[in-house]
């Protein structure tokens, strides 16, 4: 699938390893603040997402970040980036997030990797997988 590159694009500012991470960075805030017409920033048109729960295309993602937003509430600095790799067109990420349920208000701590392929500045393609950390039992 052919990806879309805007006529203005500078490849050489947006393609370097920095401005890779950036775009996933700009990512993960829009995700904290739920602000959904942000997400055309950094989301291609054509881009594909895999999941545990499967694959989803931009709506897809939107319908997520929705979800869950309905179960938790998040603050802007509700997920820190631990480590950012980037290889070629690809940015590895290992971020916690810390966040509460929308219900009960118990703080939720989960953890995530996620493996953006990032071209001319927008995903276009991504894995990720969450876990939650248990608490210890009392």
């Amino acid at each position: 699938m052919p990806v879309l590159v805007p006529p203005c694009y500078n490849r050489a500012m947006n393609e370097t390893p920095e401005a890779k991470k950036a775009v996933f960075r700009r990512l993960v805030d829009i995700y904290a603040t739920g602000d959904l017409a942000a997400l055309e920033e950094v989301i291609a048109p054509n881009y594909v997402g895999h999941a545990s729960a499967g694959d989803r295309d931009f709506e897809g993602f939107r319908q997520s970040i929705r979800h869950f937003h309905n179960l938790f509430v998040y603050e802007k600095n509700s997920f820190v980036v631990e480590d950012q790799f980037v290889e070629g067109d690809k940015v590895a990420t290992r971020m916690t997030a810390r966040v509460k349920l929308r219900a009960t208000g118990e703080p939720v701590t989960l953890i995530g990797i996620n493996l953006a392929q990032i071209i001319g500045g927008k995903i276009v393609e991504e894995w990720n997988t969450w876990e939650q950390l248990q608490t210890p039992q009392a």
